[in-house]
């Protein structure tokens, strides 16, 4: 199991997590009362060696998690330095609080921590055991235990900071992957061989026809819609009159393979050369004529309106109501809304409504 899989794991288990930052801790205590147990023999002999220890961490953690879950976030990354500073302050003094507090407890309830000191320290020792403010005031002059504080701090930040961007680098790795992926269902999706079938079909028949200018109509317009797929599969933006010049194009083809079905198509843009991603009608369209049933009464109808940046594109047509209506769609489909995540995130709403055996497909979309 790799690095990734075992922060994936940690991410994805509340208890994981949790286990994580106990271990964390516990090898942080344990990693401090060994290097006092070498650095201060006058510990040894008493509680301190393994108190001292525990009350430092303690302290640290009452600064480490408020600091990194609320203060950083809510109000240095929303630059809200004031409120920053205020609570970055109040937990320095929290911190101090917490030291001087602890350390006159210790040396209340340990006698044989008070009588170490008389001898090492008297002078401390008589500090300590002034009032809690004055503690707090004596500790909060000593520019050691800011210190203390800051280089306490500086490997439980350095860890979650790295693992913060290392989870943001994979996150990033895999959303350039979905979107790779996404790039070569969109290219799958741009002929559709259903579609291609049908048009060389319904030219085959002109050709015995020997309808020649219609035959040549159809080979011009298949090569523009073919053509035009290609060169614009890798472009994020397209200007609105050539997405529209492929919608006339892709619908003269399809007719040629429908005898009763009424299709309308009516525009009302007041800006033309706004821009949109390449394609992003045609899974909408090839759905209609796909599903539609051809006979009397049947309809296609579609309305493209684009009135300052609001972009309404509807669609209407009639389908069998005896079909499965959760069948009616497919990869163009998936397709076209992964496009909408990717390129309008929040500026785009698409609905899908049924009644009877007509089926109408809205999208809106905000543009730049």
């Amino acid at each position: 199991m790799g690095l990734e899989d075992i922060l994936k794991k940690r991410n994805e288990s509340k208890t994981v997590r949790i286990v994580s930052h106990i271990l964390f801790w516990f090898a942080f205590v344990t990693s401090t009362y060994f290097i006092i147990q070498n650095s201060l023999s006058v510990y040894k002999d008493t509680p301190l060696i393994y108190i001292t220890p525990i009350r430092n961490t303690i302290g640290l953690v009452m600064v480490f998690y408020p600091l990194m879950y609320v203060v950083i976030p809510k109000f240095l990354k929303k630059k809200r330095l004031l409120y920053f500073i205020v609570s970055f302050l109040f937990l320095v003094f929290l911190h101090v609080s917490w030291d001087a507090l602890s350390e006159k407890l210790t040396f209340y309830f340990c006698e044989s921590c008070t009588a170490m000191a008389q001898n090492y320290n008297a002078d401390y020792l008589s500090v300590i055991q002034k009032s809690l403010i004055d503690n707090i005031l004596f500790k909060g002059s000593n520019f050691g235990l800011y210190f203390n504080l800051l280089s306490g701090l500086v490997l439980p930040i350095a860890i979650k900071t790295s693992l913060g961007y290392y989870q943001f680098y994979i996150k990033t790795l895999e959303l350039e992957k979905e979107n790779v992926q996404l790039e070569l269902n969109f290219l799958k999706a741009q002929v559709n061989p259903h579609f291609l079938f049908n048009t060389l079909n319904n030219l085959y028949g002109l050709i015995l026809q020997k309808r020649t200018e219609k035959s040549s109509e159809t080979v011009t317009r298949l090569s523009n819609y073919m053509r035009y797929s290609l060169d614009n599969a890798h472009k994020t933006a397209i200007k609105l009159s050539e997405e529209i010049a492929l919608i006339n194009n892709y619908m003269a083809l399809e007719k040629l393979r429908l005898n009763h079905t009424d299709i309308a198509f009516t525009t009302e843009i007041d800006n033309q050369n706004q821009s949109i991603p390449p394609l992003l009608f045609i899974p909408l369209i090839e759905n209609a004529f796909k599903y539609s049933v051809d006979k009397d009464g049947a309809e296609i109808v579609i309305d493209f309106k684009v009135k300052e940046n609001n972009l309404v594109f509807t669609i209407i047509n009639s389908f069998n109501k005896d079909k499965e209506p959760n069948s009616i769609g497919g990869l163009g489909l998936s397709n076209l809304k992964k496009r909408l995540n990717l390129y309008f995130a929040d500026k785009y709403d698409y609905q899908v409504k049924l009644d009877g055996s007509i089926y109408e497909a809205c999208l809106k979309l905000k543009l730049d």
